[in-house]
């Protein structure tokens, strides 16, 4: 099964050339799923979600998609009115998907939030809850690969100053542990990376993606990950834009054993 991970659209702050790109790209490498892991507007206005709706439709292949905290309103009334009916209107109804096939297993969830004890409300977090369906979605698998896509990241990788991990990670990280999840993919940084930690004897990987189309870059351009899974093993392949293709820089290659 192959899955390409994209992240970070931001669609209204987005370079429409890279979109383009990135679309045929994804055609051409036909994935069995395109997953995206939250911030796929920009301020979250219905032109944006428009545009971001006419681009899953133009890809023929089917995708999964979680929100981000960017596609929450701002501070206005609707952002605690009706946070989510946008982004239902034009993306999807179910705010945490669900996957189940052959090889893999995925479970997603919502870690943006209207409000946060936080001075800044883009930070994520996770509730007892989620941790609650996180362990129950994986505690009913049979697949050889558990994949769980949240879009604040549950660690943050050593190379990365700025500290974003999602409030209530080391309790998220345990049940991971617990459930044995095979791999996380997040994105919120902007920054592409593969880490692995071990936990309960289980190795998780946690893989974060960068943006695949924002304008926004950080120390990275635009690239997206793609996985390609067999029953023991699982080949993660970070993209980068280098002039107008999307070409592979790093690739792990990780065997269950």
């Amino acid at each position: 099964m192959r899955i390409a991970h994209i992240s970070d659209l931001h669609f209204g702050a987005h370079d429409r050339l890279v979109t383009e790109i990135l679309t045929q790209t994804l055609i051409e490498l036909d994935p069995d799923l395109v997953l995206a892991s939250g911030d796929i507007t920009q301020d979250a206005t219905v032109p944006e979600f428009a545009e971001a709706a006419d681009f899953f439709r133009r890809l023929p292949m089917p995708a999964l998609v979680i929100p981000g905290n960017h596609d929450l309103p701002g501070l206005d009334l609707r952002r605690f009115v009706q946070p989510w009916k946008r982004y239902r209107d034009h993306i999807a109804r179910d705010l945490e998907p669900e996957l189940h096939a052959d090889l893999v297993d995925i479970k997603g969830i919502n870690s943006a939030r209207m409000i946060l004890p936080a001075l800044n409300w883009a930070y994520g977090s996770i509730s007892a809850r989620q941790r609650q369906d996180i362990a129950s979605f994986f505690a009913a698998s049979t697949t050889p690969w558990r994949v769980l896509t949240l879009h604040h990241p549950p660690l943050n990788p050593s190379e990365f100053p700025l500290d974003v991990t999602v409030f209530n990670s080391e309790k998220l990280l345990k049940t991971l542990g617990e459930q044995k999840v095979d791999i996380v993919l997040s994105g919120h940084q902007h920054h592409a990376y593969v880490e692995t930690r071990v936990m309960n004897g289980h190795t998780t990987l946690f893989v974060c993606a960068s943006t695949a189309m924002s304008i926004r870059v950080r120390k990275q351009p635009q690239g997206f990950n793609l996985l390609d899974f067999s029953d023991k093993s699982v080949r993660i392949e970070l993209r980068q834009l280098s002039g107008e293709r999307f070409l592979p820089y790093s690739a792990v290659t990780h065997t269950k054993v």
